[in-house]
């Protein structure tokens, strides 16, 4: 008996013995490892509003774009929603009005400030309208960056585009190059008050007044609309049967020029066009010979960059630990970065096609 009860005294003692070390090790596991971003994260299915209140640490960033509906934004739009599904703790919210109405992307954006947003990207309507309301976003804490369109009066961070002055003057350079062609031009651009679109408009202009066989018999404002492109385009075809060339500044310029020349009962390749961007339908104009130019921006990389400054602005990796730049107001960021664009030509078309 008395062996029995020593034999059960060390089982007993063995077992307390395991007990402990197991749990000094499992203690020690949750007790000295310290908490990392990655287990404050929410659940990587949880999204749209359960993710906004599942977890306080979220970061919202918004996007505000001119005209968000036409074909051009597809690109930028598929990007930052990738952000959103492959970031945890990371939400991006896509919006702007479908018009040029500056008001409505005021009042879009005033509530994007309202709901406390992390970031913003603004592709301004009108960019004197839109100063007030990014210098607002600004005050409330919330840095900004202007997209392809700047509003340079007003306290964004830093404005994110591709060539503008210089990416007409390239194109038509290219184009006339090629062509040898002297004669009139239409130049088609979306409206004043856009800086994206006077610039564009002013680098043609540049480059017919350094070519004096060219002559702007006239200049059209679509507003983004190839209904309404056409239309003008098709009234100066009338006064001006010999125009040599159109070129566009905007991603459906190209689409209104080819409507008003069939209407006009012009063919292929009659008139030279330029047009910009690589929506699809611009893509089959320039396979079949409507189309001769198209100006391609790298709208995925800059999505990805502007992300990136936001990110990192809010997560206060921006300025060097070593630096004292951000106390001293040094700008971390360049206040413009411009990214160089490429020309979408009949040789190169193909590979600007979306993978089937």
């Amino acid at each position: 008996m008395n062996t029995e009860k020593s034999n059960s005294k060390k089982v007993y003692l063995a077992l307390g013995v395991l007990l402990a070390v197991l749990g000094f090790i499992v203690g020690a596991q949750f007790q000295l490892t310290p908490p990392s971003d990655s287990n404050l994260l929410p659940d990587p299915q949880v999204t749209g509003t359960d993710a906004a209140t599942s977890l306080k640490e979220e970061s919202v960033y918004a996007m505000n774009v001119v005209v968000s509906h036409v074909p051009f934004w597809e690109d930028t739009r598929a990007i930052w929603s990738k952000i959103d599904s492959n970031y945890n703790g990371v939400r991006t919210i896509f919006g702007g009005p479908k018009s040029t109405d500056a008001q409505k992307q005021i009042d879009e954006i005033l509530t994007l400030i309202s709901k406390g947003i992390d970031g913003l990207i603004v592709a301004p309507a009108d960019s004197a309208a839109l100063t007030p309301v990014i210098d607002k976003a600004v005050q409330e804490g919330i840095p900004v960056i202007t997209y392809l369109v700047d509003s340079p009066k007003s306290n964004r961070m830093t404005y994110i585009s591709s060539e503008l002055e210089t990416a007409s003057y390239r194109a038509a350079q290219s184009l006339v190059d090629e062509s040898f062609d002297s004669g009139k031009v239409i130049i088609v651009y979306a409206q004043a008050g856009n800086e994206e679109q006077e610039a564009r408009r002013r680098g043609y202009e540049r480059f017919v007044a350094d070519h004096p066989e060219l002559e702007i018999v006239g200049t059209v404002q679509d507003n983004y609309s190839e209904e309404e492109g056409a239309k003008k385009i098709k009234a100066l075809l009338v006064r001006h049967p010999d125009i040599k060339y159109i070129f566009g500044s905007n991603s459906r310029s190209a689409i209104g020029a080819v409507t008003a020349l069939k209407e006009f009962g012009a063919g292929p390749g009659q008139v030279k066009i330029i047009g910009w961007d690589s929506d699809i339908d611009v893509l089959d104009r320039i396979k079949d010979g409507w189309v001769q130019r198209s100006v391609f921006q790298k709208s995925s990389y800059m999505t990805n960059l502007m992300f990136s400054i936001l990110q990192s602005t809010n997560k206060s990796h921006l300025y060097p630990h070593n630096r004292s730049f951000e106390e001293n107001g040094v700008p971390a960021v360049p206040t413009e970065i411009v990214v160089p664009i490429t020309l979408i030509t009949p040789e190169t078309v193909n590979g600007y096609y979306p993978k089937s």
